[in-house]
């Protein structure tokens, strides 16, 4: 339960407990007990009468506990749940980002490095696309897998967060293996539009298969592929930014240049505004009511009170 339609109702708590004080205070908790006319008695042993006691006790804050169910019923209590409308109908994404030592060791993104800036401005971008699917490819020497398509924009953010330069232990830039890696986890998205992002800053210089290629079976299956450039030709690391257009080109995608984070920013704006799902649907957010099993327990505890007062505590003329 993390919603009530009626939170202000809540505040007759207040009179209620003032209410149960009160009486407890004045010994009168279990009033209704008692009589007051004669009757017949006998004698019972300390552990019945103790018991009799204690069930009078309890008799008593019976009614004032039913009354609080019945408060927390009338105050609407429920739960919210929010429904992503149907993933395969939006836009499939598949972000390839290079965390390779150039865009740590960098010196043109300062105070910040490359990977830095890429990851805090595609943190925002994801927290944009709330209609769509987005998976995450990382890659250095190698592409690794780090999320399949997937709703779930937190844990995504939180993997982007924790993606390092040691996160991967191959050396060099396999671009061609993330795309490759990319395409296969989109190759059977239905999805009205298939998109592959990837940022790096060098040139493909390791890896099973050249960017070209993999460019190939990107086309074959309908994926666009968007790629950016990051960061200024300073000739500190070996760049061929003609590969990455080649392959945009080639996919019915764009090639960007990054030299600044606000380039990057720009680009990833661009990227967002470019691919927008043409008729989206605002998720759907569901109100579960449980007001229902408030008021259950509230008759059940005057059914128990009730029950109490007719046996055992039943007044003996």
């Amino acid at each position: 339960m993390d919603y009530f339609e009626r939170p202000l109702t809540l505040i007759l708590f207040v009179p209620l407990l003032l209410l149960f004080v009160f009486t407890y205070w004045k010994g009168k908790l279990d009033l209704s007990m008692e009589g007051k006319w004669d009757r017949n008695t006998k004698l019972a042993n300390d552990f019945k009468t103790n018991f009799r006691f204690l069930l009078k006790k309890i008799a008593g804050a019976l009614p004032f506990l039913s009354l609080s169910f019945v408060i927390l019923a009338a105050a609407g209590p429920g739960a919210k749940h929010r429904f992503i409308p149907d993933e395969t109908y939006g836009i499939d994404i598949m972000i390839a980002l290079d965390i390779s030592g150039s865009m740590v060791n960098s010196y043109d993104f300062l105070p910040n490095n490359r990977l830095s800036v890429s990851k805090k401005l595609l943190q925002e971008f994801i927290k944009k696309r709330e209609s769509d699917r987005i998976g995450l490819v990382l890659f250095a020497g190698a592409a690794y897998l780090q999320s399949p398509l997937t709703s779930d924009r937190l844990a995504l953010t939180e993997l982007i967060a924790e993606a390092e330069d040691s996160s991967i232990d191959e050396q060099g830039t396999a671009i061609g293996d993330a795309l490759i890696l990319a395409t296969y986890r989109l190759k059977k998205s239905i999805a009205t539009s298939k998109i592959i992002l990837i940022l790096t800053d060098g040139v493909s210089n390791t890896g099973k298969l050249d960017p070209e290629t993999a460019s190939f079976a990107s086309k074959a299956y309908g994926i666009k592929v968007y790629s950016i450039g990051i960061g200024k030709e300073m000739g500190q690391y070996e760049i061929n930014y003609d590969s990455l257009r080649t392959i945009s080109e080639q996919t019915g995608g764009t090639f960007f240049r990054a030299e600044s984070p606000e380039d990057l920013e720009e680009i990833l704006k661009e990227i967002d505004d470019l691919e927008k799902d043409p008729l989206p649907s605002k998720p759907t957010e569901l109100v579960q009511t449980h007001f229902p099993d408030y008021l259950f327990w509230a008759f059940a505890l005057l059914l128990l009170d009730g029950a109490l007062k007719i046996w055992p505590l039943k007044e003996v003329l």
